[in-house]
């Protein structure tokens, strides 16, 4: 049987956070026998963030028998990524943030988010750590880390045990979940059902990582940065909306890409069918 199932989905993904959690409490030790507070070194916990994803890759390869290179389907040969194609992605992404940051308003204006989450934010991607530190986690590792768990092995997975709607909602959900938090739950839950599509109509990783890098890069750098027309408050719970005319195009450019995506992957597959079985000549006719 094709591994994982959901239950299986939800095993792996609790013990990513039991590795993290016990990598986390093994840094504040050693730590405390020191006498550095080596837990608020962010670099520190980036390198908890890749062992522990090394870590799941070995346990899924010893719990599969299947290779890395099995478990990392970042490429596809039989398909063409043409410039329309990250072109789409760019647009989508661009027209999706504007409406997931509409999003987080509301979600914000319902739950407002404790001081302690927000240092963790701020420490972690804002401007409590460097522009470069943020924009490696953010746009390097999160990308490449979660969509191989995500995408990758979890949505793999589901595929072959559910209807592809079915497998595609529940990779959200648990993407969603994985955040750990629910203010970020319903922007992860939409980028997962994205992100899931995009993987289902390529077959390969690397549309979701670009979009992925692409909408944590926009969101770091308008932390970091007092971009004019877009004031982002120190005090994440603080509404600020966008202007009226970029809340009209946002949906309009994501309806674009989204579609635009969709029709460049049809016919990439279309035309790498036809060269794949196109007939090298007819048999039984001589001239």
């Amino acid at each position: 049987m094709t591994y994982p199932n959901l239950k299986q989905s939800v095993w792996l993904l609790v013990l990513l956070i039991l590795i993290v959690v016990g990598l986390a409490i093994l840094v504040s030790i050693i730590g405390a026998i020191i006498d550095e507070p080596l837990y608020e070194n962010t670099h520190l916990t980036r390198l908890v963030s890749l062992v522990s994803f090394i870590l799941i890759l070995c346990y899924v390869s010893h719990r599969t028998g299947r290779i890395w290179k099995d478990l990392l389907p970042l490429a596809i040969k039989n398909i063409d990524y043409n410039w329309r194609m990250w072109l789409s992605v760019g647009l989508s992404i661009f027209g999706l943030g504007v409406i997931l940051s509409e999003l987080d308003n509301a979600v914000i204006s319902v739950l407002p988010m404790p001081e302690i989450f927000q240092d963790i934010f701020q420490v972690m991607v804002g401007k409590k750590t460097s522009y470069l530190s943020a924009l490696f986690s953010a746009v390097v590792i999160a990308p490449l880390t979660e969509e191989i768990v995500h995408r990758g092995i979890i949505l793999k997975g589901l595929l072959a045990h559910y209807t592809q709607n079915w497998a595609i909602i529940w990779s959200a959900i648990l993407f969603g979940l994985m955040h750990l938090n629910p203010w970020q739950f319903p922007i992860a839950f939409i980028l997962g059902l994205v992100f899931a599509y995009w993987f289902i109509q390529t077959g390969s990783l690397w549309p979701a990582i670009l979009g992925h890098a692409l909408h944590n890069l926009i969101s770091v750098t308008f932390w970091h940065f007092d971009v004019p027309g877009f004031p982002v408050s120190e005090d994440l719970n603080v509404v600020i909306h966008n202007p009226w005319w970029l809340n009209v195009c946002g949906p309009i450019l994501a309806a674009i890409g989204l579609w635009w995506f969709y029709q460049v992957a049809k016919r990439e597959k279309a035309e790498h069918f036809e060269e794949e079985f196109e007939p090298v000549g007819t048999p039984g006719c001589d001239n």
